[in-house]
C-alpha cells in the first residue's frame, strides 16, 4: 500500500497508454458478420406423388423451408461476401432483392457471391424444397471475417419512449461507474478519504 501511495501517479502514468490500445483495440470499426435462421419449417402437403404414367409413388408430399438472416453489425462495409451451401437448394430467394453471383465448386457445393453488405444491412436467403432434403449453409465469410453464429427469437418491439429512457439510464449508469472509479483512484493515490 505504501509503494502505491508513493509512487501513483508513475503507475497511473504508465497504466493509460495500455488503457488506451486496450480501448482502441476493443472499438476500432471494423466489419462483423452474422447469421442465424430465424425460421424452418416442414410442410406436409397431402397431395399424392405421382410419376409419369400417372402411378402414385407415395400418398403425401413434404416441402422444406428454411430461412437465413446474414447481417453486418459491424461499422465498416464487409466486401466479397460470399454464402456456401452444401449443394444448390431447389429454390432460393434473396431479399431484399439484390444482385447476386452463383458459383458451383467441382465438388458440387453451391455459393451466393455478394459484392459488399453495408453496417447494418441484412439479407434473407430463404431456401425451399420439395420431397428433398435442404442443404446446410457450411460457411458465411467476407474478405474482412468469418460469420459469427447468434440465435434470433421473436421480441416485443417496446415504444421509442422507452428505449430512450432505457439509453438514458445505461449512461448515467455508465457516468455513476467513471465517476466512482475516479474517487477510489484518488483514495488510492493520494489518500484522500471519501467525500473530501
Amino acid at each position: 500500500m505504501e509503494f502505491v501511495r508513493n509512487y501513483g501517479k508513475e503507475l497511473v502514468a504508465l497504466a493509460v497508454p495500455f488503457v488506451s490500445l486496450i480501448l482502441n483495440a476493443i472499438f476500432q470499426a471494423k466489419a462483423r458478420l452474422v447469421q442465424a435462421i430465424p425460421h424452418t419449417f416442414t410442410f406436409l402437403v397431402h397431395e399424392p406423388l405421382k410419376d409419369a404414367e400417372g402411378k402414385i409413388i407415395q400418398p403425401t408430399q413434404t416441402a422444406h423451408t428454411r430461412s437465413k438472416l446474414i447481417g453486418n453489425t459491424g461499422q465498416v462495409t464487409a466486401t466479397g461476401v460470399e454464402v456456401v451451401f452444401n449443394w444448390k437448394p431447389q429454390y432460393i430467394n434473396v431479399w431484399p432483392p439484390r444482385h447476386f453471383d452463383e458459383r458451383i465448386e467441382a465438388d458440387k457445393r453451391y455459393s451466393l457471391l455478394f459484392g459488399s453488405l453495408a453496417p447494418n444491412e441484412y439479407l434473407n436467403i430463404e431456401s425451399l424444397s420439395i420431397n428433398m432434403n435442404l442443404p446446410e449453409v457450411v460457411l458465411v465469410r467476407s474478405d474482412q471475417c468469418l460469420a459469427e453464429a447468434v440465435e434470433v427469437y421473436p421480441q416485443q418491439v417496446f415504444p421509442k419512449w422507452q428505449r430512450g429512457m432505457f439509453v438514458v439510464l445505461f449512461f448515467a449508469g455508465i457516468g455513476a461507474v467513471v465517476y466512482i472509479a475516479i474517487i477510489v483512484l484518488q483514495f488510492l493515490v493520494l489518500g484522500t478519504p471519501f467525500g473530501h
